[in-house]
């Protein structure tokens, strides 16, 4: 019998709402909340003292790979021969020698790829770095917005148990309770002041945390920002992510271009086992010796290694090893990368199934909760089935939060796997190589 009623206010409500253009506030939130989680990432990203020391150790490592690269320094060489103790002799002969290690044929190309490689890497190693301390900011700043969801949603308990607990006191001075039920009802009171606190605590840790990579700079977090979080963000269609748009992905592509330097590297060991070339320029300056008259003499000198040796072969055999071994890297981040999408897909999947079951409860929970303390203001209920009620109430609300924690949570390992900023807020991260 009541039905017709609750359909008759829900949908004036309804119309009431949509007058104000419900999905343009929506839309509205959404912007909002994903413009101020992309300022504290970015905040994160320029204040995090682990990304100055990351940059430093790929510039060193870069710098190493360059080193090795390199052929060598030339040199110059001055030899006098013929002195003593008493100064020059009369037949003393000076040599001026310059000279220079160089990569054969074979090296410079091998040499040039490893160059390449490296500063290729280090782009993409700083776009990971990056990437990786916007994440673990998201992840920091959404324990952030649960913990203000849940201590609103204590908030409004206990602010309905305050006043049931008034009204039974009210009931008990009138002689129309025993004072047991209010007794019941404050231990309840009790509880939830208690757990109130313990909510408050955890959000002062997240808040902690969050603050310690984004400082002041954090902005706030609202109550709300959760479930616009959701509208703010997406999740892709398992079909559509083939293997090229892995490929593309950040983390792919860092292990991509970290096997291709270990195999430019391999290579570039490979093809100087032996060691280098040398060429050498010499000036030899003759004295005049028994009415022979002085001169000058040029001569030239190259040195080419043999490929002979135990030494170059175990050289070469480590180069192999290194390029198995960063082939085999590869391929094992292929199938991390493949189960991970799968898992956070069906995370996705399955908490957006679970927000479908209870928004029909979600939408009438307004209409719902004030039909309830109305009925135990006027005794139709009990303080037990009010309390029942409330229970109810909070459990619904606490599944919806939990559901669009794993929804929002799913979708930023996705757009951080996927490098893809439409399927989750993140910054606009671009690639810093090395000359």
């Amino acid at each position: 019998m009541r039905r017709p009623v609750i359909t008759v206010l829900v949908s004036t409500l309804a119309f009431a709402v949509g007058m104000t253009d419900p999905t343009a506030a929506s839309d509205a939130a959404a912007s909002d909340v994903a413009t101020r989680l992309v300022a504290a990432q970015r905040a994160a990203i320029a204040q995090a003292p682990g990304l100055l020391a990351t940059r430093s150790e790929l510039a060193a490592e870069a710098a190493a790979y360059r080193l090795e690269a390199a052929s060598g320094s030339p040199y110059v060489e001055w030899q006098s021969e013929g002195l003593s103790g008493s100064g020059r002799q009369a037949n003393a002969t000076d040599y001026l020698r310059l000279g220079t290690p160089f990569n054969l044929p074979g090296q410079i190309g091998r040499a040039r790829a490893l160059v390449r490689s490296a500063g290729g890497w280090v782009g993409d190693a700083v776009i990971t770095a990056d990437l990786t301390v916007a994440a673990e900011t998201s992840r920091r700043w959404l324990a952030v917005a649960v913990a203000v969801e849940r201590e609103a949603l204590s908030s409004a308990r206990l602010e309905r148990l305050d006043a049931a607990l008034n009204l039974q006191e009210a009931r008990y001075q009138l002689g129309e309770i025993a004072g047991t039920e209010v007794r019941q009802l404050d231990l309840e009171h009790v509880g939830e002041s208690s757990r109130l606190a313990s909510i408050r605590g955890e959000l002062a840790v997240a808040e902690a945390a969050l603050h310690e990579l984004c400082g002041d700079d954090c902005g706030e977090v609202r109550h709300g920002d959760l479930e616009s979080l959701v509208a703010a963000s997406r999740t892709p269609e398992g079909s559509s992510v083939s293997d090229d748009v892995l490929a593309a992905g950040p983390l792919l592509r860092r292990s991509a271009s970290e096997a291709e330097l270990a195999r430019n590297a391999a290579d570039l060991i490979a093809a100087t086992a032996w060691g280098r070339a040398e060429v050498e320029a010499e000036w030899e300056r003759v004295p005049a010796v028994d009415g022979m008259p002085s001169f000058d003499a040029w001569g030239l000198r190259v040195s080419v290694p043999l490929p002979v040796g135990a030494a170059g072969h175990r050289q070469r055999e480590l180069a192999r090893a290194r390029a198995n071994q960063a082939s085999a890297e590869l391929e094992a981040s292929w199938r991390q990368v493949r189960r991970s999408l799968a898992e956070e897909l069906a995370v996705a999947d399955g908490a957006a199934a679970r927000l479908r079951a209870l928004e029909p409860a979600l939408g009438e929970l307004d209409f719902t909760d004030h039909s309830l303390a109305e009925q135990f203001r006027l005794g139709a209920i009990s303080y037990l089935a009010y309390i029942d009620g409330l229970s109810r109430f909070d459990r619904i609300i606490e599944q919806a939060i939990d559901a669009r924690l794993a929804l929002v949570g799913a979708r930023l390992e996705l757009a951080v796997l996927l490098g893809d900023p439409l399927i989750f807020p993140l910054p606009e991260i671009a690639a810093c190589e090395e000359d």
